[in-house]
């Protein structure tokens, strides 16, 4: 128990008390740093595609949904625009042509609306990977400290 408290009035120390003081240049010490830099890169990047992974797996599920469900919706509204036509030909006696005027400008609303939604809607996606740009930022501040001192 005592050689415990020991070993942490030593450790509290030494941080108290900082590192020796070297005599090598900043190229030295840079050059000791880049192995341990690039694995840091490394792990940084590693990072953001774990973070980004689950994101990006989800968008592309969505994806295809959306697609499959647009070529459907896409069948169907071709057969109610072709019944809509046949419906104001026969019930307002209206001719084929002005019927076909009257579904494709209600059409052309409608659509106009779901490509407002969903333009806005991929608006308000935000993609960046937070908690690997707070960590980069970490990291940066810490090497300036570490010049400095």
């Amino acid at each position: 128990m005592a050689q415990g408290r020991e070993r942490v009035a030593e450790f509290g120390r030494e941080l108290r008390e900082g590192p020796e003081p070297s005599d090598r240049s900043i190229k030295e010490i840079v050059d000791a740093l880049r192995p341990q830099l690039q694995e840091l890169a490394s792990k940084q990047m590693e990072l953001a595609k774990t973070e980004l992974a689950p994101v990006g797996k989800k968008a592309g599920i969505a994806t295809g949904l959306l697609v499959v469900g647009a070529v459907f919706l896409h069948l169907f509204l071709v057969f109610i625009s072709l019944t809509g036509v046949y419906v104001l030909n026969e019930v307002a006696g209206l001719g084929l042509w002005l019927s076909a005027l009257i579904v494709s400008g209600i059409l052309l609303v409608i659509g106009g609306i779901l490509a407002g939604a969903g333009a806005g809607q991929l608006r308000g996606l935000d993609p960046k990977p937070h908690r690997t740009i707070r960590t980069m930022q970490q990291n940066i501040e810490w090497l300036k400290g570490q010049f400095k001192s």
